[in-house]
């Protein structure tokens, strides 16, 4: 039996069952390609970087996937040293290639620090960083029930550094826009949650204020951030530099969002978060602030309920499918199912459709939201 998937389905599929394959498989492989660095979270249970996990997999018409290792899925990718199949329940369904290595990557800053070690790649070809890579919420027991970040950085992703000085900021910015590799659309920065909002936004802002004055010639800035107890701050970042900014409530029924993100409702606050995205709006303009939402982690419905109050409001929204990470309190929770996602797709599409203004973060496929590939009207 033939099996027939256009790339966006092929991604969903991927996103909600994961993949099967040997630990090893990827560390066989002759090819040089750009290996996960663990920045943010750990998706795959047992996953360490001797194994060159890769960042994500590239499917056709410029569609890249997680890569989410998953014993019991029909899904199974094999090699034979050179080549990576994807299989469907023994069938053959594609060819898969890794993303390149980028260019900077074993380049060693003034200081003798390894660019990869300061600089975090988004997706296949967004730079950025991400500063202050942990959360007050995990030392409070309050973590989201879906993130892994504290976990990922001591164990996988302990080799990057945590604190980059703005020396090293500089640096790693001009090295990044000046190394001839892949066009840079914008630059993306994210923090963790700082055990003081006020201070930390300040710091964020300073930050990125070296690496505005450090782009020649000038790129977009996407912010993604909580926000500050002060909401006047976030005035400062658009000062900073920054273009577009997030606030992500991650769930729109607010007592799921108590529930699922109990450190965001004890230190924030649903109804703050509101208020910060209407800051945001007003600071950045109309559909320059995003609020990110997790599929999977309430009804449909309301998700989709959550889209129509941002976009009615000027806002934004952007997306990321529900991944149960091993070091987060959801590791044993179900993905949302292939037709789950299709239809929050379909939803989404026609939304996108009755709001022209608003558009998404990133101008290319990422690899745990769909977001790209709807805007652009694949076939899902």
């Amino acid at each position: 039996m033939a099996f027939h998937y256009s790339p966006a389905q092929l991604k969903a599929s991927l996103l909600s069952h994961g993949i099967g394959f040997e630990m090893d498989i990827f560390s066989d492989l002759k090819q040089e390609f750009y290996e996960n660095q663990f920045v943010y979270n750990q998706t795959s249970k047992s996953v360490l970087p001797k194994h060159r996990f890769p960042q994500a997999i590239l499917l056709d018409n410029d569609v890249i996937s997680a890569v989410l290792r998953r014993d019991g899925s029909p899904w199974r990718l094999s090699s034979n040293g050179a080549n990576l199949n994807l299989t469907l329940r023994g069938e053959h369904v594609a060819h898969i290639t890794l993303p390149e290595k980028p260019t900077y990557f074993g380049k060693v800053l003034r200081d003798g620090t390894l660019a990869e070690h300061v600089i975090a790649v988004a997706g296949e070809r967004i730079p950025g960083f991400f500063l202050y890579p942990d959360c007050a919420y995990f030392s409070e027991g309050v973590p989201c029930s879906f993130c892994s970040v504290k976990g990922t950085r001591r164990s996988a992703g302990k080799n990057l550094v945590a604190d980059p000085s703005l020396e090293q900021i500089a640096e790693a910015t001009q090295l990044f826009q000046k190394t001839k590799w892949k066009d840079i659309p914008l630059v993306f920065v994210t923090t963790g949650s700082f055990p003081n909002s006020d201070e930390g936004a300040k710091y964020t802002a300073r930050v990125i204020r070296t690496i505005y004055d450090s782009l020649d010639p000038k790129l977009p800035i996407h912010l993604l951030t909580t926000p500050p107890d002060s909401l006047d701050l976030i005035d400062k970042f658009k000062d900073s530099g920054v273009t577009t900014i997030a606030f992500n409530l991650e769930v729109f029924d607010r007592e799921t969002f108590a529930e699922i993100c109990p450190g965001k409702q004890r230190f924030v606050g649903y109804d703050k978060f509101l208020a910060a995205l209407d800051h945001a709006k007003n600071s950045f303009g109309d559909y320059n602030a995003f609020c990110g939402f997790v599929w999977g982690l309430e009804p449909t419905e309301s998700t989709i309920d959550g889209y129509k109050y941002c976009l009615d409001r000027g806002i934004s929204i952007s997306s990321n499918v529900f991944h149960a990470d091993p070091k987060s309190v959801f590791a044993n929770k179900p993905h949302p199912t292939v037709e789950q996602i299709a239809e929050i797709c379909s939803e989404q599409y026609r939304l996108y459709k009755s709001y022209p203004q608003a558009g998404t973060i990133f101008p290319v496929s990422m690899r745990s939201t769909m977001d790209f590939e709807i805007y652009r009207g694949d076939s899902i």
